[in-house]
Parts: structure tokens; C-alpha cells; sequence
């Protein structure tokens, strides 16, 4: 029978998980992204790496913290963090991040990160954050999810089904007083291990990387553990092992709490930033996975377009790649099976991919978002923001939304996980940006009043021709009408109202009165210009 171990003592416990279980270090880590963009080529990162290694230009990088590791002044530890909305990469980040610091060592010529290891930890997935963590407080419960990831530990038992719930069981009935183990303390045994199989090199200096995702769902489990989690990663920045260089990462979508949190810990937060994707990023994923080449891109003008509706999103270009992908091997089979002539894999490849939906392809896209997003879709709170972002208007993140007697900021709303609110380079102002597709979903999933002349313009893939090109301006200025009074507008001027058109000189700069949305109504027109008769005699 063997003991339990002393839960204050990491010797005691790196003891017991050798005895216990079955060790596999060796084995290609887990990452936390397991979908299909996993293997999406990591682009648009260049700032965020930058940033981490860096700094800005208030707060200094991993890389000269390095110096500062064993100052226990706060000011020299400030907290890295990934905040934004779901689906932007931040799991596929940390994923990279040990790479990408590699990369920058290397290219700085720094060989004070040669020995490292990094452990990507999370509170989703199938280490989901619940009650027992909150029942033993705040450090226990990260310290567990880092033995886990790193020892990836299986039981002589159950050694095909032992997962983290088995683990921290088996943990917490060897020894309940489970609430005595610490974050340093899992530091210090990760430590151990490493000199045991690294036993060239006495005492070495490690640098040991700990990427912590989903820290909103700990949030939504208990906001106290939270907090008091959020200090101890502080307190072990600043006072950490001598031989380690802890380098934690936060990860979430829940900016707002977060900065409140870590300002609390007397730390700072430093924000990396996550662009999105720009098009031809998005196009070279899809080539680099063999799904198209070149010459589709030049010919096909709707794809480009589809590409663009998806907007840099990353978790939105993985639903669009994976439907593409599936459409193209469904009519490979089909054409093999079908088709007498001989063909060469090259021709067979060329006509599904010329074969592939793209409409069909973005009603599905649509139709997932609104069903994994349902919840927050359906928030009233979207409609103004929604507003602002169509119109291209500014905001700062701490500009108010006022819902009848309540009131949610700008940066409390991209902590919900929809909005992305992306710096403009001018001022200290934001701009709200959503992809086309998720616009669609948004107004399509809404039954807000307010947005009745949204869906008729948001009514994805609908064709325009000049035969309908009337009932377009009509639909156009009902909804610039209605965007404008939900923001605020009751009185506004020409230019404001016709902005991006061209004026002349002469242009009235006169102000005129907005109409209610009640009052806005859309009347058909009973006879078009040019009539048919004209038609048919100009095609003649």
C-alpha cells in the first residue's frame, strides 16, 4: 500500500507519483486546440510574440524581466495576457508559444532559455473548472491541472480511461488535506523531475512557461478563487525558486474582471495582442493545406468575397475550410464513382474544388454560429454596438450601453466573447469589428424590435441586379435611419447622414430631424424606371 503524500512537501509528492503511476514525458504533449485548425500555418502572431518578448512602452517583456526574475518588486512582473472573444486564437497561441519564444531567443542570440518547458493548462475541455475547485481554493486546483499536463500520469488500473477527474480523485482520497499544496510548491517539482532526466547539468537555470486558458469558466465557477489564484501566480512571479524563471500566460474572455484582478494582485497586466486575419492570410491557410490553388483563387471572384465575409476569424475560417474540405471529398468519391472517362487525380481534384458550394457553404457557417452561439446572439445588449459597427463610428472601451435602468461597458461586452474591439492608430479610440457572417447570424438569431429592417439587408447571399435596385436603397436608407437614431441621433447633419459620399462645395451644411424607428416604414414601388417596354427597345 503506498502512502499518501505530504500535500506541503514537494519531495514527499514527486515521490508518490513516481510509485503511483505510470509516467510518459516523452509522449508528443496535448495541445489544448484538437479541432479541425490545428494545423492552420500561424499567421498574423508577429506583435503578439513581439509583445510578450518586449514588452510596450510601459511594461517590460520576458525578456528583460529575465533580470529582474528574483526582484520581489511588482513593477517588474508584469502579468502576460490573451483577452478577446471566442474563436481569435488564443489556445492556438499557446500552443506556439514555446516556438515562438524559441525563435525570438535565437534570433536575439539569448541562451538564457535553452533549458525550457512549457505546460499548457486549462479550466475547459475535460478539465472543466466546477465545485471541487472552488472547494479547494484557488492554488490546489492549478496546481493539479499542471502535474496532470506535465506528468500526463496514468494509473497501472486504468490506464486507457485515467484522465484529470481520475487523477485529482485519486489524489484527494491519498491525502484529503489537498488544500496544503501550492502553486511553488508544483514549480518546484516540475523542477525535480527536470534535473533527474537532465542530470548532465548541475542545477540548471529553468525557464518554465505555464499557459493557463479558459480562466473565464473558474471566473463563472467562483470570482473569489479567481482572484485569489490570479495573486498567487503574482506572489510566485516575484518569489519564485531561484533556478526557475516562471513565465505564466493568462488566457480568457473576461478582460475586464482580469485587469481588476491582476491590478488588485498590485501587478500589471500585459496585454498581447490578437489581430485577426487579414485575406490573404486566410487564402495562403487554404493553400498551404492543399484545398485550392491560384488560379481558383483569381477565377472564382465569389470565394475571394466569402473569404472576406468570414473576416479574419479564426475559429470562423475553420468551420469554412472544414465544410469545403468535406464538400471536396464527398465529390471526389462521387466523380470516381461515377465517371467512365479516365481521369487523372490532378482533373478529379480541379472540378470538385470548381464544384464546391460557397453559398452553401456560408448558410452552414451561419446556422453553427447560431447554435454554439445562441445565448449571446440573442443579447439585446448587441444592438447599439452593432450599430456603431456598421457605421464605422469609434468607441472607448469604457463607453457605457445603457438597457432601460442597467448598463454594460464596451470591454465587459468583448468579454462576453462576440465583439472585438481593435485600437485605431490615431486616437485611443476602438473600432467594433465582427465578421459579415456573424453580423448575419446576430440579426438573423434576434428578435429585437429594433432591428426589423436589419434582416432584410443581413439576408445573406441574396442576389442584386437593377431590377431590384430600388427596393436596395429603400431597405439601405430604412436601416441607416434606424442605426442612427439607436445610437443617440435625433437631430443630424447632411454630412453626417451621407457620409463616405462625395459633396460639393455647395452642399448644404444643414442639420435635419431623425424620425422615430417606430415611424419608419417601407412602402413598394408600383412601377420601376426604366420601364420593360424600354428595356426590351434598348436590347433591341
Amino acid at each position: 500500500m503506498v502512502l499518501g503524500p505530504n500535500w506541503n512537501d514537494a519531495s514527499s509528492i514527486y515521490e508518490w507519483i513516481q510509485q503511483q503511476f505510470t509516467l510518459d514525458r516523452k509522449r508528443k504533449r496535448m495541445r489544448l486546440v484538437g479541432s479541425f485548425g490545428k494545423n492552420f500555418e500561424l499567421c498574423q502572431r508577429d506583435d503578439t510574440i513581439k509583445t510578450l518578448w518586449n514588452g510596450n512602452q510601459r511594461l517590460i517583456g520576458i525578456e528583460r524581466r529575465f533580470q529582474f526574475r528574483t526582484e520581489d518588486d511588482r513593477s517588474y512582473h508584469p502579468i502576460p495576457v490573451l483577452a478577446g472573444g471566442p474563436g481569435i486564437g488564443k489556445s492556438r497561441f499557446l500552443d506556439e508559444v514555446e516556438e515562438l519564444i524559441k525563435e525570438k531567443a535565437e534570433e536575439s542570440q539569448n541562451n538564457d532559455f535553452k533549458n525550457m518547458i512549457t505546460i499548457n493548462t486549462t479550466y475547459g475541455n475535460s478539465t472543466i473548472a466546477d465545485e471541487i475547485d472552488v472547494r479547494i481554493q484557488a492554488q490546489p486546483s492549478l496546481a493539479l491541472r499542471i502535474l496532470y499536463k506535465y506528468f500526463q500520469p496514468k494509473h497501472k488500473d486504468y490506464a486507457q480511461s485515467y484522465n484529470f477527474l481520475c487523477f485529482r480523485a485519486c489524489c484527494m482520497q491519498a491525502n484529503p488535506d489537498i488544500s496544503l499544496l501550492t502553486l511553488d510548491i508544483a514549480l518546484q517539482i516540475i523542477y525535480k523531475d527536470f534535473v533527474q532526466i537532465n542530470p548532465t547539468t548541475l542545477d540548471p537555470l529553468l525557464v518554465l512557461v505555464l499557459g493557463i486558458d479558459e480562466f473565464n469558466k473558474l471566473h463563472v465557477q467562483n470570482q473569489e478563487v479567481c482572484r485569489n489564484l490570479i495573486h498567487a501566480i503574482g506572489a510566485s512571479m516575484c518569489a519564485s525558486h531561484e533556478n526557475i524563471y516562471f513565465i505564466p500566460i493568462l488566457a480568457g474572455t473576461i478582460e475586464g474582471p482580469l485587469n481588476s484582478y491582476i491590478s488588485g494582485s498590485m501587478h500589471e497586466p500585459l496585454h498581447l495582442p490578437l489581430r485577426l486575419l487579414n485575406d490573404d492570410d486566410a487564402i495562403k491557410i487554404g493553400m498551404k493545406m492543399k484545398l485550392f490553388d491560384d488560379e481558383y483563387v483569381r477565377l472564382d471572384p465569389y470565394f475571394r468575397l466569402s473569404i472576406s465575409d468570414v473576416g479574419g476569424h479564426v475559429r470562423t475560417l475553420e468551420y469554412y475550410y472544414e465544410y469545403f474540405s468535406g464538400q471536396c471529398e464527398k465529390d471526389i468519391k462521387r466523380i470516381k464513382q461515377e465517371t467512365e472517362e479516365m481521369m487523372s487525380e490532378e482533373e478529379i481534384l480541379k472540378t470538385a474544388v470548381y464544384n464546391v458550394k460557397i453559398s452553401g457553404i456560408m448558410t452552414l457557417i451561419i446556422e453553427r454560429i447560431g447554435q454554439k452561439y445562441l445565448q449571446q446572439l440573442n443579447s439585446r445588449w448587441l444592438t447599439i454596438p452593432l450599430a456603431n459597427a456598421i457605421l464605422g463610428f469609434p468607441v472607448q472601451k469604457n463607453d457605457a450601453i445603457t438597457l432601460k435602468k442597467s448598463s454594460m461597458t464596451y470591454q465587459e461586452l468583448s468579454s462576453m466573447g462576440i465583439v472585438n474591439l481593435v485600437p485605431t492608430k490615431q486616437t485611443n479610440e476602438y473600432l467594433i469589428r465582427l465578421p459579415y457572417v456573424w453580423v448575419c447570424a446576430i440579426v438573423g438569431n434576434s428578435n429585437d424590435p429594433g432591428l426589423t429592417y436589419w434582416k432584410s439587408m443581413l439576408n445573406y447571399d441574396e442576389p442584386m441586379n437593377w431590377s431590384n435596385f430600388e427596393d436596395f436603397n429603400t431597405k439601405f436608407w430604412a436601416l441607416r435611419l434606424c442605426l442612427f437614431r439607436l445610437i443617440g441621433y435625433k437631430k443630424i447633419e447632411l454630412k453626417t447622414l451621407f457620409k463616405g459620399a462625395d459633396f460639393s462645395l455647395s452642399f448644404p451644411d444643414a442639420e435635419v430631424d431623425l424620425p422615430q424607428i417606430k415611424d419608419i416604414k417601407l412602402y413598394k414601388l408600383l412601377h420601376r424606371y426604366p420601364g420593360i417596354m424600354f428595356c426590351r427597345f434598348f436590347l433591341s
